[in-house]
């Protein structure tokens, strides 16, 4: 074996994947409830079992309360992400906004942290490639007060697990 972290073993040709994942959870940019957010909604997003049980190994648990955020986050960009990004591709001159999407007010399903929520929502516009929200939250974000250093740590976890998915299908189908 080429790597470890926790019971995943990295074969040869992933260890640099998992050197990333190490160092960028390693950093402190993110606090530890925004690594929460961040590890879950993109395990979440991926639907990948393999990749639920790996994240446990790399956060403290996680709150109902924060569950409840992460649950709105995958409900809502499971919508809104395919929906926004197919709007790039359409010349529709009708639709585009939340309202015909039959959402409800961001204010009104109460977030727990709201700061969690949107990294919530930009790790699952990047699993689920819904570009116009990721740019929409990422603004939110920085609306907030959040620094682009957290945010980048964000994205850059997100795509480390992503890494780690690809690792993990990748020995599954052909081993060592």
């Amino acid at each position: 074996m080429a790597a470890a972290i926790g019971d995943m073993q990295f074969l040869e040709g992933s260890e640099d994947q998992a050197q990333f994942l190490n160092q960028v959870m390693s950093e402190d940019s993110l606090t530890a409830s925004g690594k929460r957010y961040v590890v879950w909604s993109s395990v979440m997003a991926a639907r990948n079992s393999a990749l639920t049980g790996f994240a446990v190994q790399l956060t403290d648990a996680v709150s109902d309360a924060e569950k409840r955020d992460m649950r709105f986050a995958l409900s809502r960009m499971a919508v809104t992400n395919p929906y926004f990004f197919s709007r790039n591709f359409a010349q529709v001159n009708a639709g585009g906004s939340l309202d015909v999407l039959h959402m409800r007010d961001f204010q009104s399903i109460q977030v727990h942290d709201e700061i969690g929520y949107h990294y919530a929502c930009i790790a699952i516009s990047m699993v689920n490639g819904g570009y116009n929200c990721f740019r929409s939250h990422v603004s939110s974000l920085q609306q907030l007060g959040e620094s682009d250093d957290a945010i980048d740590q964000a994205m850059r976890m997100t795509s480390a697990l992503m890494a780690v998915r690809q690792a993990m299908f990748t020995q599954d189908q052909w081993g060592a």
